[in-house]
């Protein structure tokens, strides 16, 4: 979308991969007003919107987002440049107490000013981070399949390729949900620093990596859904996506034809705090207690209240964790970033997080009992 105002001094553009606002409308006198809507209904609250914005002379403009079939869920961050992104929220200047409305005044010139919902971290980032760490020459990359619209779902496996011993990571199955895609590239890069502690894990684990689950989603800008209009982390029954059956078929086939041993699975996603979603406790799981410990470490580490867990959260869904729990047998934890969270603090938490079970790990492998084993 390009919309010029009545004068030609105000343009909008939505053209460019996570772009979305459904309608523009000139209010008068430099007020807008932005409608968004969700790609289908009903749809979990997850409202997106991103837009670029420039002006031919400096000025403030006000920008009403008007939500249907949702409301304001995320704090705008802008950027000069789509690189470099800061927290925006001190432009809100009117709210609708249900969260339908929000205004933001908007400081616009000659210069573009990216506004969005979270940073943009598309498909061509994660293609060009995927590409920066298969230089390094414990790590390969490939395609564990292609979305519905034949985009490339990109996996990359560190470590011991020999190793019998392998954790599975994804994210971005639900394509507003940036901070779980930032948490996991902090994860994956602790994994593939040049500590002593990553470097004798990566002797021991293979990891495998899928960075961006739901391609088709990010690229279009959708709160939810995948480009068919599913909730892929609803598909872990049926399987009739693409998506998610090109990931299932890789953990099947780790441990079938490739006779691995799967210790971990992580989905890694955003909602408002630090939560581990897990099956419930009292399931039994290989290796036997490890979420709790895990748990129990990083908090010791980052503090009590680091990391929540809940153990019923959607017990009874076909999500990714509830499937592989089921079928595979081992820990499966949906990991949550909050929306808001310091980014800083993200990146402590996943490094955090990411040592802890290296340690946790490579003990439990050297303790571990043949008749333990999968």
């Amino acid at each position: 979308m390009k919309f010029q105002s009545q004068d030609k001094a105000v343009s909008f553009e939505t053209d460019f991969a996570g772009g979305k606002i459904d309608q523009l409308v000139e209010l008068g006198g430099g007020d807008f007003e932005i409608l968004i809507r969700p790609e289908n209904e009903p749809i979990n609250d997850s409202a997106w919107y991103a837009f670029r914005v420039h002006a031919t002379n400096p000025r403030q403009i006000n920008v009403r987002l008007r939500y249907e079939g949702g409301s304001h869920r995320y704090a705008p961050k802008i950027s000069h440049d789509r690189v470099q992104w800061e927290s925006a929220e001190h432009l809100i200047v009117a709210r609708h107490p249900g969260g339908r409305e929000v205004t933001l005044r908007l400081p616009v010139s000659d210069q573009v000013l990216w506004v969005a919902g979270q940073e943009l971290v598309g498909n061509k980032d994660i293609a060009n981070w995927v590409d920066t760490l298969a230089q390094l020459p414990f790590v390969d990359s490939s395609l564990a399949g292609r979305s519905v619209q034949d985009r490339p779902i990109h996996r990359i496996a560190i470590g011991n390729p020999d190793s019998r011993e392998v954790i599975y990571a994804l994210s971005r199955q639900h394509p507003p949900e940036v901070t779980g895609t930032i948490g996991m590239m902090h994860f994956i890069e602790a994994l593939c620093g040049d500590t002593e502690l990553a470097k004798r894990y990566r002797e021991e684990f293979l990891t495998v990596a899928i960075p961006i689950a739901n391609p088709d989603g990010v690229a279009k800008g959708y709160w939810r859904s995948n480009a068919n209009g599913v909730d892929l982390n609803r598909d872990w029954l049926k399987f009739q996506e693409p998506e998610t059956r090109s990931i299932r078929d890789d953990l099947v086939h780790l441990r079938g034809d490739q006779g691995k041993r799967l210790w971990l699975f992580l989905d890694f996603h955003s909602t408002y705090n630090e939560v581990f979603y897990t099956v419930p406790k009292q399931t039994k799981l290989f290796p036997d207690g490890f979420t709790t410990e895990w748990l129990k470490s990083l908090n010791g580490r980052m503090g009590d209240s680091t990391m929540l867990r809940d153990d019923g959260h959607n017990a009874h869904r076909s999500t990714s964790k509830a499937w592989v729990a089921r079928e595979l047998g081992i820990h499966a934890v949906t990991y949550e970033f909050g929306d808001e969270t310091d980014r800083e603090r993200i990146r402590k938490i996943a490094f955090g997080s990411a040592e802890e079970m290296m340690k946790i790990l490579l003990d439990r492998k050297a303790n571990l009992e043949p008749t333990a084993s999968r």
